[in-house]
């Protein structure tokens, strides 16, 4: 999400830069746009999201308060606290064989998170498969995922009309706008980028009657109190 970011407007390029050059230093020059997120000491030497991240975009047609989940096993706490103040979800697969079946098929997170989404009511999810270009950008690959993919979310947790996009989030193709014909993606692919597929999600509709409800991600005991 970094690299979108940044093709917004809404991360300056000297972040980026001086991002690459602090993550090279420490032999993870890849992971720069994910330090956009990623701000902890213990995030970006461990390299996993381990906390929700808050931040805010625009499109054309919405203002996007984006909540980024970590999806590492150990931190699920944390993943439900962003799931819960969800109104749409964005799931982010990688497409790198061997990568996109340990997360969905060999015991990953992948379908644990997903019903998770469900079991907080988001009725809506779009799928950008991330990492297209380290096979790439091979349609039958694209094509396995997305048929995969879906049978599991319609069928098995209930979503509707759901959509995917082909991506790379590193080299920044089809984030914000179309790519030119030099890349292998254009070929086989006419849909939308990223930001459309994002502006095309359903707004939450909250009635301001009902009662409030919080989401509580730990509780604190003390010989006097609970906070």
């Amino acid at each position: 999400m970094g690299h979108l970011l940044l093709q917004l407007g809404f991360v300056d390029q000297r972040l980026i830069s001086k991002y690459k050059h602090e993550a090279s230093k420490l032999g993870k020059g890849s992971f720069a746009f994910a330090w956009v997120l990623d701000e902890t000491a213990e995030e970006r030497e461990r390299g996993v999201t381990m906390d929700i991240a808050r931040t805010y975009f625009e499109t054309t047609n919405k203002k996007v308060v984006l909540l980024d989940a970590p999806g590492h096993k150990d931190f699920i706490p944390n993943m439900i606290t962003g799931a819960a103040q969800a109104d749409a979800a964005l799931l982010v697969v990688n497409a790198t064989r061997g990568e996109f079946e340990t997360g969905f098929d060999q015991g990953g997170q992948t379908r644990e998170h997903v019903m998770l989404l469900r079991s907080f009511g988001v009725n809506k999810i779009a799928v950008a498969v991330n990492k297209m270009d380290t096979v790439e950008w091979s349609e039958d690959r694209f094509n396995q995922i997305v048929t995969k993919m879906k049978q599991f979310l319609v069928k098995q947790a209930g979503f509707s009309d759901v959509q995917f996009v082909p991506l790379s989030g590193l080299e920044g193709v089809n984030l914000t706008k179309s790519p030119g014909p030099e890349i292998a993606l254009t070929k086989w692919y006419t849909g939308p980028t990223l930001v459309d597929l994002i502006d095309g999600l359903p707004s939450g509709k909250h009635s301001e009657e009902a009662h409030l409800r919080v989401v509580i991600s730990d509780v604190v005991k003390s010989s006097d109190s609970s906070i």
